[in-house]
């Protein structure tokens, strides 16, 4: 008995060494695993019942606007702005849509609501989607993974929304975009926003202040590095994901997505330095 009692302490003392290098090597591997941002940073969380917020805490709005009216006033334009895109090209309001990269639903909440209505928040950060379920209880959020899946069955969609998601994903976007493909109507339509080479330039210069320094200095180091301008430089980045800052050539990345999805317009600098691309899924 007490032979058992010792190997059982001794194994609990190695499990307490062993167990922060398996968390900083699942972290290390995020992009692999999946596993990103859970509600415990550590060994566990324990989620209460909170009075509901009309504005998330400043630490979720990853780093859009300094205050709060500014915060709820830019996701509506945000969102204004998208709705604006689709009038304009005759697309009706979407009933059943879906915001990928929702973050704390900061253009989620602003989609129009009418009878029939389903809007759904899908985002890797389960602290962001667990303040919209506790908050935006008239919408829908799930959490998910950096692994190309979407829970949801096929033909669901009339719209998929990805603002500020393709221009920091790297080897998983063409899945990402056939994933979505697959989650959509025929007929239905993504909008998405990239990072183009004309997003580069603007970056480092009338975008500068809001740029932070250490994104312009990997830009000049692959422009001494490489021949980033050239039209046969079809995509550059650094980083790693999901924090990667992704670029590509407009040409290659619109003649590629169209082999899949039908293009309906390409908006350059739509929101700021970001590109827009509005895909269809054929019928």
């Amino acid at each position: 008995m007490q032979i058992s009692r010792l190997n059982w302490r001794v194994r609990e003392a190695m499990f307490a060494l062993v167990r922060p290098l398996f968390h900083l090597g699942v972290r290390a591997t995020s992009n692999l695993t999946g596993k990103l941002r859970p509600l415990g940073e550590h060994d566990g969380a324990v989620v209460v019942v909170r009075r509901p917020e009309t504005v998330p805490p400043a630490s979720l709005w990853v780093g859009y606007a300094e205050t709060a009216e500014d915060y709820l006033a830019d996701g509506r334009a945000d969102m204004d702005s998208v709705l604006a895109l689709l009038a304009r090209h005759g697309i009706a309001q979407p009933r059943v849509a879906l915001d990928l990269g929702c973050a704390a639903g900061r253009m989620t909440r602003h989609f129009p609501l009418a009878d029939g209505s389903e809007i759904w928040g899908a985002d890797i950060s389960a602290p962001h989607v667990l303040w919209c379920q506790q908050n935006l209880p008239e919408l829908n959020f799930v959490a998910i993974s950096t692994a190309p899946h979407l829970p949801f069955a096929d033909d669901y969609f009339d719209f998929v929304s990805c603002a500020s998601v393709f221009s920091h994903m790297t080897d998983l976007a063409d899945a990402w975009l056939l994933e979505i493909r697959r989650v959509l109507k025929p007929g239905g339509h993504v909008y998405l926003t990239i990072h183009d080479k004309v997003s580069a330039k603007q970056m480092q210069t009338i975008y500068a202040d809001g740029v932070s320094p250490a994104t312009i200095g990997q830009l000049k180091m692959l422009e001494r590095g490489h021949r980033i301008w050239e039209p046969e430089c079809e995509m550059f980045y650094f980083d790693a994901d999901p924090s990667a800052q992704v670029f590509y050539d407009r040409d290659h990345i619109t003649r590629k997505w169209s082999r899949w999805l039908d293009l309906v317009t390409y908006e350059g600098q739509f929101h700021n330095y970001q590109s827009a691309m509005l895909l269809r899924k054929r019928g």
